[in-house]
């Protein structure tokens, strides 16, 4: 397993072991950047504390790690992630089922930290599961 892949299931059962945003300055660069943050959101660690923060409240959360592929100083990781609909999300009330949504992340490393995140979520996949249509 390469350094890259380490670092990512390192930080995947940390996070979810212990859901504690503290965990992120082991794992993150004070300059990281994500090209995909949500509106208002700072960049930096901060950042992914906050974004973080919007799964604090979600039952039973769960990251897969379905596919890694490194090369260089960068990994590609595909990811499902599930969790129970047990509170207010996209303004839709809870309904208690699973949802699952998975995901890909580009990732750039340096010096055993991130520095840089690019990643699509399957957001109408989502909304499909919580109309109860998917």
């Amino acid at each position: 397993m390469s350094d890259n892949r380490e670092l990512v299931e390192r930080l995947r059962e940390r996070l979810i072991a212990t859901r504690d945003p503290g965990v992120v300055d082991e794992f993150f660069a004070p300059g990281f950047v994500s090209h995909n943050m949500p509106p208002g959101f700072p960049q930096g660690p901060d950042g992914v504390k906050r974004f973080l923060e919007l799964f604090e409240p979600v039952g039973d959360l769960d990251v897969a790690i379905d596919e890694t592929i490194s090369e260089g100083d960068r990994i590609a990781v595909a990811t499902t992630t599930s969790g129970v609909h047990d509170v207010e999300l996209f303004g839709i009330a809870p309904t208690g089922r699973r949802l699952s949504v998975t995901g890909i992340d580009l990732l750039r490393i340096e010096d055993g930290l991130i520095v840089e995140h690019r990643g699509l979520t399957d957001t109408v996949g989502l909304m499909r599961q919580l109309s109860g249509a998917g």
